[in-house]
């Protein structure tokens, strides 16, 4: 009986941990590719990949001044903004002016209430969809296009939709760099990690925690750039701890729950369900500087909706702004076998190696953050 209670009481903290992360819904495949490739359509890249995905230190975004500018009735919208473009990993630029293209948003408009509410739930589905459907199609080399583009016309749901989409874009930040980026190159960035001992796991140096398995940004699909991170997994209203920036970089403070630091060498980390965020944009910290706290509400956790079962850290690990797989990344002493989809439990699959002892870890076990 005392095994039966164990293992079912496991089954839970297993099933909490796969629902703990499906932030928004999985995306339908978009007919846009396949109409490209079987008409034959020539279409130019409407923007790099590189300036697709956010990169708030190498390409920053003046979220107040562009409102100021251009939509001054709707600074409602930043923190939505910026939050969505953080989780998700899309620059704002793109989400706003396929934003203005989807939903005929009028920046000149007077924002309601109403209005505002319902552009906020657009800002996140557009995101969601051009995160989707850009790490979808960025191992695709059957199109003649790149992957951001087939991700902004697969989100607009029609490929004769792109030259008003760069006609905005356009009138708004000025003509793209242009799309130089080969499929190569691309394809190069994905089997890379970061130095050894460049990073440790988020938390206090010289205190255990508990990982969950390796998981897509999204929660599902790929790359496995993400896990869960908690000092013991309690319920909604337990007692959280200090996060603490996993290497040397700059701050971007995407909202009241979501942190990302970038390091010059194209490294970064995005910490969200975050609170009591205490540092600020463009704040230089040092490894094992603290960041926050992980949120004890779920209504901070949470401050710009998503789903989550109960108070831990969302982490994930990009280069060059894109969501990059951990596969080989080494955090402190333990390097991460990522398995084979998102949330994979199985330790024949995915695991963590202490390269102290070379001795192999299984995710849901208590591992140490030693001083380095």
């Amino acid at each position: 009986m005392n095994q039966l209670i164990t293992l079912v009481a496991l089954s839970i903290v297993a099933s909490q941990a796969v629902q703990a992360h499906d932030l928004y819904p999985a995306v339908p495949s978009s007919s846009v590719p396949q109409q490209i490739k079987q008409q034959g359509i020539q279409i130019q890249p409407l923007l790099s990949d590189a300036d697709f995905v956010f990169r708030p230190y190498q390409h920053p975004f003046d979220a107040s001044a562009f409102f100021e500018t251009n939509a001054p009735n709707w600074s409602s919208l930043k923190e939505t903004l910026l939050h969505w473009s953080g989780a998700t990993g899309v620059d704002p630029r793109v989400v706003l002016v396929t934003l203005q293209i989807v939903e005929n948003w009028q920046p000149d408009a007077v924002d309601t209430e109403t209005d505002s509410e319902v552009l906020k739930v657009a800002i996140k589905e557009i995101a969601n969809h051009l995160s989707q459907y850009f790490y979808r199609y960025d191992a695709d080399t059957l199109t003649s296009t790149n992957a951001s583009t087939l991700a902004i016309l697969s989100t607009l749901n029609d490929s004769q939709l792109a030259s008003a989409w760069l006609q905005q874009y356009v009138a708004w930040f000025g003509e793209p760099v242009s799309a130089v980026e080969s499929r190569a190159e691309a394809r190069s960035l994905k089997t890379i990690a970061p130095p050894n001992e460049f990073m440790q796991m988020p938390w206090r140096q010289g205190y255990n925690w508990v990982p969950n398995g390796p998981h897509a940004h999204s929660g599902s699909g790929f790359p496995l750039s993400s896990i869960d991170v908690s000092y013991d997994w309690p319920r909604w209203g337990g007692t959280t701890y200090s996060v603490t920036a996993a290497h040397d970089g700059y701050v971007t403070v995407l909202s009241r729950c979501q942190v990302r630091v970038t390091n010059a060498n194209g490294w970064g980390t995005n910490y969200y369900h975050m609170d009591g965020v205490q540092v600020s944009n463009g704040q230089w910290v040092n490894k094992n500087t603290k960041l926050g706290v992980y949120a004890s509400q779920k209504s901070v956790a949470l401050c710009e909706g998503g789903s989550s079962t109960g108070p831990h850290l969302h982490f994930s690990l990009l280069y060059q702004g894109r969501f990059q797989s951990m596969q080989g990344t080494s955090f402190g002493p333990y390097q991460v076998q990522t398995g084979r989809y998102s949330y994979d439990d199985n330790c024949n699959y995915s695991w963590l190696v202490d390269q102290r002892s070379n001795q192999k870890v299984c995710f849901w076990n208590r591992i140490d953050n030693p001083v380095m």
